[in-house]
């Protein structure tokens, strides 16, 4: 007999996405529901959990329990969703345990990303945004076809800065940049479609995204007669006292600088069989 297993699914389209800026998973927290975002030490150990559940460490070593998977490709490590993901079709965002699909560490859930494949019909967009903290950034893509029918293409690339929004007390230390949190990145995703016959349909997929910013600092909220002792200690002005956390005032002397490299590529084979009444055959390829 059949059992029918019921699956809570947030799934959010190109259009809202669009609407209201959404373009990494972080972003994605204002969309769903039970989901939370954080970094610790730097972007490379952002983490996402499902209900409050999930993986929290800072050993990159750790493989998250909300599984990451985009275009149909599992991601290890958490951070490749937190660039800029580029023209999206859709993000599902699975809660609970989905190891029966997506394999294993998805204990606590999968946030499923499907960009926009290559279209025969030509297309193209720009954007650009500004913002305060000397925020600034802009996005370009164009698909297309190459040869009619059989093969099309699609490339998209953006570019991202802005000054950070923590001011930092340095101290004696080593460290000489004065604020965090800021951002500064490029990407760049290329697809290619093709479709020899109507059964037959293959998507290679290759993307690149580098960083150059620094995170992750905290506002230490000091009460009580600590403040005071931290303050005689402090080689220069110590804490705020009274503690102001949306001041976002933080101390530290180390940097925080983070260098994060990311690439891959995949290809992805559909085939449309004779059998089982035109049953399709999906291999993934990826490195």
């Amino acid at each position: 007999s059949d059992l029918d297993v019921p699956v809570v699914v947030t799934a959010v389209g190109a259009k809202l996405l669009q609407d209201t800026g959404v373009k990494d998973i972080k972003d994605l927290t204002i969309l769903t529901p039970g989901l939370t975002v954080t970094s610790t030490t730097s972007e490379a150990s952002t983490t996402a959990r499902v209900r409050g559940v999930g993986t929290v460490g800072d050993n990159p070593g750790l493989e998250s329990s909300v599984g990451v998977v985009i275009d149909g490709v599992y991601r290890s490590r958490n951070s490749v969703g937190f660039g800029d993901l580029g023209e999206m079709d859709r993000i599902e965002v699975l809660k609970g345990p989905q190891g029966t699909l997506f394999g294993k560490n998805t204990s606590a859930g999968v946030i499923n990303v499907l960009t926009k494949a290559p279209e025969f019909e030509f297309g193209a967009e720009a954007e650009a945004t500004f913002g305060n903290y000397g925020s600034k950034g802009g996005s370009v893509a164009v698909t297309g076809p190459i040869i009619a029918d059989k093969l099309a293409g699609r490339l998209f690339a953006a570019k991202r800065e802005r000054d950070g929004f923590y001011t930092i007390k340095t101290g004696a230390g080593p460290r000489t940049a004065t604020d965090d949190a800021n951002q500064d990145f490029y990407t760049i995703r290329g697809q290619l479609l093709a479709t020899p016959t109507d059964e037959l349909k293959f998507r290679f997929i290759g993307d690149y995204t580098k960083r150059d910013e620094r995170c992750c600092v905290g506002v230490q909220i000091v009460t009580g007669p600590t403040g005071p002792i931290l303050d005689a200690l402090s080689a220069d002005s110590g804490v705020s006292i009274p503690a102001k956390p949306f001041d976002r005032i933080s101390y530290a002397n180390r940097s925080t600088d983070q260098q994060i490299e990311d690439k891959g590529v995949s290809l992805e084979g559909e085939w449309t069989t004779p059998w089982l009444g035109g049953a399709t055959l999906t291999s993934i390829t990826a490195a």
